[in-house]
């Protein structure tokens, strides 16, 4: 039902002559605010229970974060060159399930 209501509004925006925001952009920046709400609260569980698990969590969140981020640099920074962002958010992905995957094998 929620999903249909914003259907609906981006459709009348349309209508009207305003511009319909792009939703796979709208939803890698929701993504990376997320990622980023999630940074922040695997910090706050590792502050108050000090498994060392919880900062390879930390730090994948980050990068990912960083990695939406990132993909938004083409519009602000028009001289670094696309394949060099290409590579370096390819390689956050890697780093980042690497990280996932250290969390999981590491014990305490």
């Amino acid at each position: 039902m929620m999903f249909e209501n914003i259907l609906f509004a981006i459709s009348r925006m349309a209508e009207v002559g305003g511009e319909a925001p792009d939703l796979p952009e709208s939803l890698d920046f929701a993504t990376g605010i997320f990622a980023a709400f999630l940074l922040v609260v695997s910090l706050f569980a590792y502050k108050r229970t000090k498994m060392k698990r919880l900062l390879f969590v930390s730090a994948a969140f980050g990068l990912y974060a960083f990695r939406a981020i990132l993909s938004r640099l083409e519009i602000i920074l028009p001289t670094m060159e696309a394949t060099t962002i290409i590579i370096i958010l390819s390689s956050t992905g890697f780093v980042i399930l690497a990280l996932f995957f250290v969390a999981i094998v590491k014990k305490n």
